[in-house]
């Protein structure tokens, strides 16, 4: 957890801050020599793993996906060192003790992606990012490692990415409309006493990100469950007994995930343990569907429907993590 985070009484909050700076991240970044180092190593191994702790785990694993790369717990990654091939390490403040501690231990080529390049940590190589976290619910920390990765796998493919467009992405959930739409989407979960985000395929490290902001920030159990597996034996806690609770499901464009997707939540809302469903729509999906499952829902839950982010466009989730954190601060006192 970072040192230096001032503590506010009110706003303008240190999270905030760093989510309206997101889209500022993208020039140095893109420009960085290091990123395009890495990529050469990257290029001449077969083996390429990703890896961190926390939120920084939950960015190696969106790098992971970027890269083609297998991401690992860095605890695990320390214990059980790769022999060969190159290890991405991603620690925002380069200070976490298991991501040295994997670098340290591995017999792989090390780089690492850090808003503290000037850290004594061992590391081969230091891609460096530009701004450091000032809020202890780390965003810019998650989306930093995240455009990093995004700007090595463009160099590994000769497949430049637009600054401009990648801005617009970082800012897509931060217009007056989408801040709108993440407050309406914190409002309505006043009161809740457990958070369930379910998602698929890419969707997977945003998902678990938004639980742990939730968690650290407001002290309120969340958990993120694989599609699929909800189903399988987890379901069984989500009677009536638990009390209120909010699924949120993940953009899946997948035909395969948005059925499951349909599915699990569909379940959990039929075991009587939800009040709230928060569904996640791709952009050109058909209206009816959303109305078909308000009409649907009306009786036994509530379904909000909203178009949601990838892992990429996290000015949406971390504007949404921001409003609930603010919500529920309120509605717990």
């Amino acid at each position: 957890m970072s040192e230096m985070p001032e503590l506010r009484a009110g706003p303008p909050w240190a999270m905030e801050e760093m989510i309206l700076a997101e889209p500022g991240l993208v020039a140095p970044i893109l420009a960085s020599p290091e990123a395009l180092e890495a990529a050469e190593w990257i290029r001449e191994t077969e083996t390429v793993v990703v890896t961190g702790c926390g939120t920084s785990e939950h960015a190696a694993m969106a790098g992971a996906a970027l890269l083609g790369a297998r991401s690992r717990d860095a605890f695990e990654a320390s214990l059980d060192p790769q022999a060969d091939g190159v290890l991405i390490a991603v620690s925002h403040e380069a200070g976490t003790a298991a991501t040295l501690a994997a670098m340290e231990a591995t017999s792989a080529r090390t780089i690492l992606i850090t808003a503290n390049p000037g850290a004594e940590t061992g590391a081969e190589l230091t891609v460096a990012t530009p701004l450091t976290d000032t809020s202890w619910c780390h965003t810019v920390g998650y989306v930093s490692p995240i455009v990093a990765s995004a700007a090595v796998a463009a160099h590994v493919t000769g497949e430049p990415l637009s600054e401009v467009g990648l801005r617009e992405l970082l800012g897509a959930g931060l217009t007056q409309a989408a801040t709108a739409q993440t407050e309406a989407m914190a409002a309505i979960l006043g009161g809740i006493d457990r958070l369930i985000v379910l998602a698929g395929g890419r969707d997977r490290p945003s998902a678990r990100e938004l639980a742990l902001k939730v968690e650290e920030g407001v002290h309120i159990p969340a958990t993120m469950r694989d599609l699929e597996t909800m189903l399988h034996g987890h379901l069984a806690g989500t009677d009536a007994r638990i009390g209120r609770r909010l699924i949120v499901v993940a953009r899946c464009n997948a035909r395969g995930r948005h059925a499951a997707a349909r599915v699990s939540a569909r379940a959990v809302v039929e075991a009587g343990g939800v009040r709230r469903l928060i569904a996640g729509r791709t952009t050109g999906e058909h209206a009816e569907r959303q109305q078909q499952d308000r009409e649907q829902g009306e009786k036994r839950f509530s379904v909000h429907c909203y178009p949601p982010r990838s892992f990429l466009v996290m000015g949406a989730i971390c504007s949404f993590a921001q409003s609930l954190i603010q919500e529920l601060d309120l509605k717990h006192g």
